[in-house]
């Protein structure tokens, strides 16, 4: 408080006549030109050249996306025999899970089945999209453009190999590949109760199997 009153006597005692002293004084222009002002003009005087750039940029950005693919797929060679087997789908708990009240709920160790409680309600069919004969099989046996099956590649570019069934496709990533425990292609993964069964498809036998 015996500060701020210091401070006012200045004023109360000279008056206004010290407050217009403090405020006189040469003022200036800013010299710097405004700063939104020159980025309008930079366009305005370089609208060709930066339509270039943003077409150029649009059409690489569209390129990376059109030929998309995971760089981590594991490669599956073609089945060389009509194959049925049951990967094994429990998973094993790495940790303790705690509740909110720091008490252990799932210990580390605890292995359970999640077929037990969830249901795969798609077929998931798996090809190589580079094998010609694998895209024609899968069209021939009417897997393509229905909710019923999941298409998934090895191989290929999704784009193209969706364009030409006219449905969306995807890529068998490792942690599909490993988890079904896949090999050879064409595979179709089916939900069988609580158990999970794998075909493998031979093309290359005399007797093909749907």
């Amino acid at each position: 408080m015996k500060t701020i009153i210091f401070l006012l006597l200045p004023i109360l005692f000279f008056g206004s006549d010290l407050i217009k002293k403090y405020n006189t004084g040469q003022t200036f222009e800013f010299a710097e030109n405004d700063m939104l002002l020159d980025i309008q003009n930079n366009i305005a005087n370089n609208k060709t050249d930066i339509s270039k750039k943003l077409s150029d940029y649009k059409k690489i950005a569209k390129d990376k996306v059109n030929k998309y693919k995971p760089s981590d797929l594991k490669e599956l060679t073609p089945a060389l025999k009509n194959n049925i087997f049951y990967p094994d789908m429990r998973y094993t708990n790495p940790d303790n899970i705690y509740d909110n009240n720091g008490n252990v709920i799932y210990p580390k160790g605890f292995t359970f089945n999640p077929l037990d409680y969830q249901t795969l309600h798609q077929q998931i069919i798996v090809i190589n999209g580079e094998a010609r004969d694998e895209i024609d099989w899968l069209i021939k046996n009417n897997y393509t453009d229905s909710i019923k099956y999941m298409i998934l590649l090895s191989n290929g570019n999704y784009k193209s190999i969706g364009e030409l069934l006219n449905q969306p496709v995807f890529y068998a990533i490792p942690a599909i590949t490993d988890k079904f425990k896949l090999k050879h292609t064409p595979s179709i993964i089916t939900q069988k109760g609580n158990k999970i069964e794998v075909k493998e498809i031979c093309l290359s036998c005399k007797k093909d199997t749907k």
